[in-house]
């Protein structure tokens, strides 16, 4: 590591010589080798790959406790207002999958007073709980059926009053027969219970079983005292007030419960709207046609005991985890079969972005956590680290804005405690030596091949446009360098006239010229650098380069990282086919061959890591459409922090889909803000600990990985699990701290924190589910899992992802075998598992090796939103595009699309139209400017017409390139053209010859639920 303090240091050798030692073992299973992770656990603890001691127990003491969030398991006092309920001979119905969640027994004297038909009961009068075993026979007919405890929600901390208990069991004598008044609290201005005029119930027909509301009588066993599944006889009609009790009380007593939970099992006098309100209402899959949510997906809310707080609280596009309420130990983690994990976004492009300049940065002096939102003022001098809960004193210019300089008389009006993402502008504590200027040097590829792509043209086009807007300031350096059998250096001398080349043929000892130029700063030599971009296509032909058919890639690389070795930077290599000559030579392997997966060599692997050393991390860019081992070269960029771009099938003049894609890629390339000699550090609450990282990085510790370039576009994705239980706390915290140089020479830091509840209830940790999340961490595991052992196994883990919480959350339900119930906070869990097996990643009809591990790629590195597009477009109707109205995203069904509408969608990198050969013609002239649809040709870009049609969807689609970090390739045709095929490939829940339907998967997750 390049620079740090002190402190930094010490801490990094200490976690060196920590992982050393021979207690700690690397993971075996990571293809990251013995610098990616770290496997303090096992990697799958949970969801996709369930450990083999680990049984999900259905019917476990544990299971049969109350499954619904802890607000649930509190009682509501009797007169909370209630939902408006269907009724059956005069008594509400209970709703579907919802528990009664307090039943109460009858006490023989003195009689109950009775209002409206049913008995009344006086506030803060308790009543006594059944607990006597249930029996199917059937009730006589009682006075003064017992009243109904309801289940109760707590909002924001703050449960509505519970009535008290009075030490005997019996009711008070004298109740009043007057309704009580509504109590504080209530939900909505429906009368109470009490208050509604009920008739007197009648008594009802003879039928062997209770009529059920949707099909489902699902009581839950174990819960309030009932030992048993309910029973299901109706009960006979409640005889008036002043009748006497029947002198068989015993036998008495034990039908009238019988028959009173029979009915009551059909009974839900709040919980359903209750339900909808917590987002917990249960779905089911098989009878849920549509599950995707119109306007998008909604995150589950972050609640904390401090409720400022949640404003204050990380964003969601930077920083995002599986779970939004954190289960307090491993056990409960384990009952609810999900992943814990975190992906992070941390060099995100940011509109606003607070930054702070002082000299001394407020830090805990024993974990060295950044001073943030969630800590603990204990008063003007102290504060209380939120993850290592230690005191620290504030330093003496703290209670002062640092840009004002004014007093502040309260600490937390400080920036760093109302940001929880900020940016320092570090003091000289964390250099170990000045900042180097941006070195950025190109490697190009001159063979037969790339030269007939035409991306060379492409190439010096793009950069000639884009050159003032590449970061870093006078003192940014640039270099060139070309090869195909031999090696080109680009002399750019300050006060020459014109570049010159100077071969190096070579290639097995790389040396470096001694020639000044090689490194031409942008003050100095920038007319020089565009005078050689102008003619770099042509030059090429005319030193005689159009014939040279083989590649020396690895010798290039020598190369242009010893021209970078002093000052650390950026390689950028573009290459169209395979290296066959010099080191890093490769041969030819089967392009259709599941086990070739792995690098065929350690040379590139071995280079990236000495060039993380230096701090240069490398780029590729893989052109056109022959076999070039991804899987072997992509190794440079993947331990360097590098990323990995490929176009398939490019030609500058045949291709012009993948044409748009390259110069939008490569514009976005060029000018994206970058930082140098990076590192990252994640501290987390202690109780959790962090065993494995997903992403193109080194891992230098158990906490520390280091990136030699850190960029906009790159996210990572980390694993942890639950060490020590956390159960006297009230929230845990992750923070991400990433140092860097910027490409001005400044060096900063940016600080990100996420703080998030904790909770001993796996129904809660079910309801908090970000299944979005979850899907993208089950991706990257999945693609180690696939590198470590085979496809197949990883698909089979993908299937285990999706049964595994399903089973957990039936295990808390009570429900009849025909239903397949999810919650909505995993419902779109298998239509996303779904789409990735379908994906060129771990699709079981292998295609071409470089697509499959590109694909990989993709996995590990794209931000979430960006990965979520790619395993599942959006899709829109445009033909019905309102100007104030987003049009609804629809399922990825063929039956969403007809032939009488105009469909977009959204894959990313790419934007599809479809236009149907019946759409409506008036349409198709004021968008596309013909009469019919038919007559519509492939184009790649939308005509402008000044119609309200045309307007409606440039604009819509300028929105959707807007939350794009660069513009999607557009591409519009007809439903007869060739070009359907990348349009209907991506309909996921179809049946095609890479996987069944949506509904077939869905019944092969029914038969694997237990």
């Amino acid at each position: 590591m390049q620079f740090s303090n002190g402190n930094e240091q010490k801490k990094d050798q200490a976690a060196d010589q920590n992982a050393s030692s021979p207690q700690k073992k690397f993971n075996p299973v990571s293809p990251q080798g013995n610098v990616q992770s770290f496997s303090y656990s096992p990697l799958t603890q949970v969801g996709m790959f369930r450990p083999p001691n680990v049984q999900l127990l259905q019917n476990s003491p544990a299971q049969r406790l109350p499954s619904t969030p802890s607000s649930i398991n509190q009682q509501v006092p009797l007169r909370s207002p209630l939902p408006s309920l269907p009724t059956y001979n005069g008594l509400p119905t209970r709703q579907q999958g919802l528990p009664i969640q307090g039943m109460l027994q009858p006490t023989l004297t003195p009689p109950v007073p009775i209002y409206n038909g049913l008995p009344s009961r006086s506030p803060g009068i308790p009543t006594q709980r059944l607990t006597q075993p249930l029996s199917s026979s059937v009730a006589t007919p009682l006075v003064n059926p017992p009243s109904i405890k309801q289940a109760q929600p707590s909002f924001a901390g703050r449960p509505f009053p519970i009535p008290p208990r009075f030490p005997n069991n019996n009711l008070v004598q004298n109740a009043p027969s007057a309704p009580p008044s509504r109590q504080p609290g209530a939900l909505s201005n429906q009368p109470s219970l009490s208050q509604r005029q009920f008739p007197v119930p009648q008594q009802p027909p003879s039928i062997s079983k209770p009529p059920v509301m949707n099909g489902v009588i699902d009581m839950q066993p174990g819960v309030n005292g009932f030992q048993g599944p309910m029973q299901a006889n109706m009960m006979r009609p409640i005889q008036p007030s002043g009748q006497q009790h029947p002198q068989n009380y015993a036998s008495m007593q034990q039908t009238y419960q019988n028959s009173l939970n029979a009915q009551f099992n059909q009974m839900s006098v709040t919980q359903s709207g209750f339900n909808r309100i917590w987002g917990t209402e249960a779905i089911d899959l098989l009878t849920t046609r549509d599950v995707l949510p119109p306007e998008g997906v909604t995150l589950p809310a972050i609640n904390l005991q401090k409720e400022h707080l949640n404003q204050l609280n990380c964003s969601s596009d930077i920083m995002r985890c599986t779970l939004r309420k954190i289960p307090e130990t491993q056990s409960i983690l384990e009952k609810a079969r999900l992943p814990l994990g975190i992906l992070i976004h941390p060099f995100k492009d940011l509109q606003q972005l607070p930054v702070v300049t002082t000299t001394n940065i407020t830090r805990c002096k024993y974990c060295r956590t950044y001073i943030n939102p969630f800590v603990y003022f204990i008063d003007q001098r102290r504060w209380k680290c939120n993850i290592c809960f230690k005191a620290n004193e504030f330093p003496e210019d703290f209670l002062y804005d640092p840009g004002t300089k004014q007093y502040l008389s309260d600490p937390s009006r400080r920036p760093e405690a109302q940001n929880s993402t900020i940016e320092y502008i570090a003091p000289c504590d964390y250099m170990t030596r000045a900042p180097p200027p941006a070195t950025y040097v190109f490697v190009l590829e001159t063979s037969r091949a790339s030269i007939c792509s035409g991306y060379l043209k492409v190439f010096s086009k793009i950069l000639l446009e884009e050159f003032d807007r590449i970061p870093g300031d006078a003192r940014a350096q640039f270099a060139f360098l070309t090869f195909s059998s031999s090696i080109d250096f680009v002399v750019l001398d300050e006060g020459a006239t014109k570049p010159k080349l100077i071969p190096l043929s070579d290639i097995d000892e790389i040396f470096i010229p001694k020639a000044e130029g090689l490194l031409a700063k942008r003050s100095n030599c920038e007319d020089l650098i565009r005078k050689f971009l102008e003619v770099l296509p042509d030059l090429m032909n005319v030193e005689g380069m159009y014939e040279n058919t083989g590649s020396c890639l690895g010798s290039a690389l020598q190369a242009a990282s010893k021209l970078a070795w002093p000052t650390g930077g950026r390689i950028s290599v573009f290459l169209n086919s395979l290296p066959t000559i010099g080191p890093g030579a490769l041969k030819e392997r089967p392009r259709t061959s599941s086990g070739l997966l792995l690098p065929a060599t350690d040379f590139y692997k071995n280079m990236a890591l000495d060039n993380t050393g230096q701090q240069i991390a490398t780029d590729l860019f893989f052109i056109g459409h022959e076999f070039q081992d991804i899987a072997t070269v992509g190794c440079v960029a993947k331990f360097s922090s590098g990323s990995i771009y490929k176009f398939p099938n490019f030609c500058a003049d045949k291709n012009e889909l993948e044409l748009r894609r390259f110069e939008s890629t490569l514009r976005r390339y060029l000018t994206r803000k970058i930082g140098f000699e990076a590192v990252m550090r994640i501290r987390c609450t202690s109780g959790l600990s962090i065993h494995t990282f997903h992403g193109n990085m080194f891992v230098r510790s158990t906490d520390l990985i280091q990136l030699a370039n850190v960029n906009p576009d790159a996210g990572f994705g980390l694993q942890f699990s639950i060490t020590d239980s956390m159960a006297e706390r009230n929230n845990v915290c992750f923070q991400a701290a990433v140092l860097y140089t910027s490409s001005k020479g400044e060096r900063r830091i940016r600080v990100h924190t996420l703080s998030l509840p904790l909770t001993p209830q796996v129904s809660d940790v079910i309801s908090s589910a970000d299944q979005q999340c979850i899907v993208g961490l089950l991706a990257k595991i999945a693609v180690d899992r696939s590198m470590a052992t085979s496809i197949s196994d990883a698909r089979e883990a993908f299937l285990n992802a999706a049964v595994d919480p399903l089973s957990a959350y039936k295990a808390l339900q009570n429900v009849r075998s025909g239903q397949l119930l999810a919650p909505p906070t995993l419902s779109l869990l298998p239509v996303y598992i779904l789409a990735l097996l379908k994906t060129v990643a771990f699709c079981d009809q292998a295609p071409g090796l470089d697509e499959r591990v590109f694909d990989w790629s993709e996995m590990k590195t794209l931000p979430l939103p960006e990965l979520i597009q790619h395993i599942y477009p959006d899709l829109y109707a445009v033909h019905t595009l309102d100007e104030e109205i987003d049009p609804p995203r629809l399922q990825l069904s063929s039956e969403k699309v007809d032939t009488t509408g105009i469909y977009l969608m959204d894959a990313g990198s790419y934007i599809f139209i479809l236009v149907g050969r019946t759409s409506p013609p008036q349409y198709c002239r004021a968008v596309f400017g013909v009469d019919d649809p038919r007559q519509v040709e492939t184009m790649y870009e939308l005509p402008t017409f000044d119609t309200t049609e045309s307007d409606n969807l440039r604009k819509f689609i300028d929105l959707l390139q807007n939350e794009k970090s660069y513009p999607a390739a557009v591409q519009v045709f007809r439903d007869e053209a060739p070009e359907k095929t990348s349009f209907f490939n991506r309909l996921v829940e179809d049946k095609t010859k890479i996987g069944v339907s949506y509904f077939e998967f869905l019944q092969q997750l029914k038969t694997k639920v237990k």
